[in-house]
């Protein structure tokens, strides 16, 4: 009964947590949920396993194939990152004016 509760409630977390994709520095996919960020772990030709950018953070995310959300694994062991995000979209922005205006 315990372990469909925890099914039940990850199931939830998944439905209302708000994320989207940004690149690393070096061009890797990022996902950021809710001023966290998680790096690609695996992938399988079902899911893609996310894990937190920070290392001994226990916290995982998994999305589908088509990087719909399915469930959130744990809790963060740290504060969101919400300067360290602000830096990297400006970056991306930058990045990406430069590409466009000096191909």
């Amino acid at each position: 009964m315990a372990e469909a509760f925890v099914t039940l409630t990850s199931e939830i977390q998944a439905k209302l947590l708000q994320f989207q994709f940004i690149n690393s520095n070096k061009r890797k996919p990022l996902l950021v949920a809710d001023e966290y960020t998680f790096k690609l772990n695996k992938t399988t030709t079902s899911t893609k396993y996310w894990i937190c950018t920070i290392n001994g953070c226990a916290a995982k995310v998994h999305t589908d194939s088509n990087n719909g959300l399915m469930k959130t694994i744990c809790k963060h062991s740290h504060l969101p990152e919400k300067e360290k995000l602000e830096v990297r979209e400006a970056h991306e922005k930058m990045t990406f004016k430069k590409e466009f205006f000096h191909p």
